[in-house]
C-alpha cells in the first residue's frame, strides 16, 4: 500500500486548499460519501496501519482547513468558545483513552470527531444568501440519488429480487422494508423539512415540487425509522414556535400536501400494492406507543445504566467523563442517546458546553428573527433543522453529515445573512483568498446581529 502514499498527500494537500476556499465542496463530498456508503452498505475501507474510510478523507482535510480559517484568515474571533471548549474535552478524553486502550479509543473517538470538526468547520464562513441557496441545492439533488436508491430497494424488496438479500442481512431488527439505516433516513427526513419549509416561506427564485415532497414523506414514513418520524415532525411543528409564520398558512400546506399524496398513492392502495407496506408501518407504529417494551424500553433501561454508572463514580470523573475506548458503562452498544453518551464521555463539563451550545443558537436564531423578518426565510429554516437534529439525539448519536447544519446555523446565529454579495465564484475566490481586491468585499466581518 506505500505506493498509495504519494497520491493520498496530493489529494489531501488539494482537499484542504479548495474546501478552504468554498464550503459547498465539502458539501457535496460528504454527500457523495453518504450515497456511496448506502448503495454499498458496508463502508470501504483501506488498511494503512489502520482502516482508512472514506469520511477519513473527506473530514481529516475539513479539520485542517478549519484550523487554516480561523488561524491564517482570522475567522477565530465567529467561532463558539462553547464548541472550541467542548472539542478540548473531546481531544483529552481521546487522549487518555489512547493511554489506556490503545486503538480502540480512536475507533470510538471517530463519529464524533467527524461531527466536531464539521460544525467548526462550516462555522468559520460568512454566509450569503447565494451561498447557502447552493449548498441546500447540493443537499437536495444528492438527497435525490438517496431516494432513488430507497425506491428501488422498495421495489426489489416487495418483487423479492435476490439483492434484497444484501440490506436485510445488515439490518439485524428484521422490520420489513427498512432498506437504509437510520442515518440515512435522517438525510430524507431533513430534505422533507427543506422542502415543506419552502411552501410555508416561500422565496420567487425556489419553486417547490408537490410530488418530490410527497416521494420524499412516503419514503421516511415506509422506512420506518421511528426517531427520524420524530425528528422530522419535530422540526416541522417548531415553525409554530416562530415569529412571523402564519399558523393558518402552515395548517393549509399539511392539508394540501397530504391530499396530493393521497390521490397519488389512491391507485396503489386501491390495486392492494400497498398492503405489506400499511401492515409494516401499523406495526412500528404500534411499538412506538409501547414505551417498556421493544427497541425503546430496552434503551431506556441501557439509559438507566449508564446513570447509575455515573453517578456512583468521583467528582472528575463526573467532570471530566470516561476516556473514550473504554466501553459504554457496561452495555454492548452505545447507549442510543447522544446527549447519555457525551455525559459519559464528557462529563458534566463537556454535556454543559455543548447543550448550551444547543440552547444558544436557537435563542439566537429566534431572537435574531424578531429583529430581522426581512430576511427570515434561511434562518428559519435552521431553526427548524436544528430543532429536529437534537430530537434524533433522544434515540441516536450525530454523524458527519450533522455538522454541516450545525455548523451553517451557528455561522447564523453570530453573523448577518447577506442578501447581496458574493454572487460569483471569482468573487468568493477573492475574498477567501484574502487577496488586495478583497479589501471592499470583506463579507467575513460582518458586524454581529448581537453587537
Amino acid at each position: 500500500m506505500e505506493f498509495l502514499a504519494l497520491p493520498i498527500l496530493i489529494f489531501f494537500l488539494y482537499a484542504v486548499y479548495s474546501f478552504s476556499l468554498k464550503p459547498h465542496l465539502a458539501v457535496a463530498c460528504i454527500l457523495i460519501i453518504s450515497v456511496i456508503n448506502t448503495w454499498f452498505i458496508e463502508q470501504f475501507s483501506m488498511k494503512m496501519g489502520l482502516n482508512i474510510y472514506l469520511y477519513d478523507l473527506a473530514l481529516v482535510p475539513i479539520f485542517f482547513s478549519a484550523l487554516i480559517r480561523l488561524l491564517l484568515k482570522r475567522e477565530w474571533p465567529y467561532a463558539s468558545p462553547l464548541w472550541i471548549g467542548y472539542g478540548l474535552i473531546i481531544f483529552f478524553s481521546l487522549f487518555s483513552g489512547l493511554k489506556q486502550f490503545g486503538t480502540t479509543a480512536g475507533v470510538d473517538f471517530r463519529s464524533i470527531f467527524y461531527y466536531w470538526s464539521g460544525t467548526l468547520y462550516f462555522m468559520s464562513f460568512a454566509y450569503t444568501k447565494e451561498m447557502i441557496t447552493k449548498i441546500v441545492k447540493y443537499w437536495l439533488l444528492i438527497c435525490s440519488v438517496l431516494l432513488l436508491i430507497v425506491y428501488f430497494r422498495f421495489v426489489a424488496e416487495a418483487l423479492h429480487f435476490p439483492i434484497s438479500a444484501t440490506w436485510k442481512v445488515a439490518d439485524s431488527t428484521g422490520v420489513r422494508f427498512r432498506v437504509v439505516n437510520s442515518g440515512q433516513a435522517y438525510l430524507l427526513g431533513m430534505t422533507v423539512v427543506m422542502l415543506f419549509h419552502r411552501y410555508v416561506l416561500p422565496d420567487m427564485a425556489i419553486k417547490p415540487s408537490r410530488l418530490l415532497t410527497v416521494l420524499f414523506i412516503f419514503a421516511v414514513i415506509a422506512l420506518q425509522h421511528r426517531s427520524v418520524w420524530g425528528a422530522t415532525l419535530f422540526g416541522i411543528a417548531s415553525l409554530f414556535l416562530l415569529p412571523g409564520v402564519k399558523k393558518h398558512k402552515l395548517v393549509g400546506k399539511f392539508i394540501v400536501i397530504g391530499s396530493v399524496g393521497f390521490l397519488l398513492l389512491l391507485p396503489l392502495l386501491s390495486m392492494g400494492y400497498l398492503d405489506h407496506f400499511i401492515d409494516s408501518i401499523v406495526g412500528s407504529a404500534e411499538k412506538a406507543t409501547n414505551l417498556n417494551t421493544g427497541t425503546f424500553g430496552a434503551r431506556r433501561k441501557a439509559w438507566e445504566q449508564i446513570l447509575a454508572y455515573w453517578v456512583r463514580h468521583d467528582f472528575l470523573h463526573q467532570l471530566l467523563g470516561d476516556p473514550f475506548g473504554g466501553g459504554y458503562a457496561g452495555i454492548a452498544n452505545s447507549p442510543h442517546n447522544f446527549f447519555l453518551q457525551s455525559l459519559l464521555r464528557t462529563g458534566m463539563l463537556g454535556n454543559f458546553f455543548l447543550c448550551l451550545f444547543y440552547l444558544g443558537i436557537l435563542l439566537k436564531l429566534y431572537f435574531n428573527l424578531l429583529k430581522n423578518s426581512e430576511s427570515c426565510f434561511y434562518p428559519t429554516l435552521f431553526f427548524m433543522l436544528i430543532v429536529a437534529q437534537m430530537a434524533f439525539y433522544i434515540p441516536y448519536a450525530p454523524l458527519a453529515e450533522h455538522g454541516i447544519l450545525l455548523g451553517i446555523a451557528g455561522s447564523l446565529a453570530k453573523r448577518k445573512l447577506s442578501v447581496a454579495g458574493a454572487t460569483t465564484e471569482s468573487e468568493n475566490t477573492r475574498y477567501f483568498l484574502n487577496t488586495p481586491d478583497s479589501k471592499n468585499f470583506n463579507l467575513a466581518k460582518t458586524p454581529s446581529i448581537n453587537s
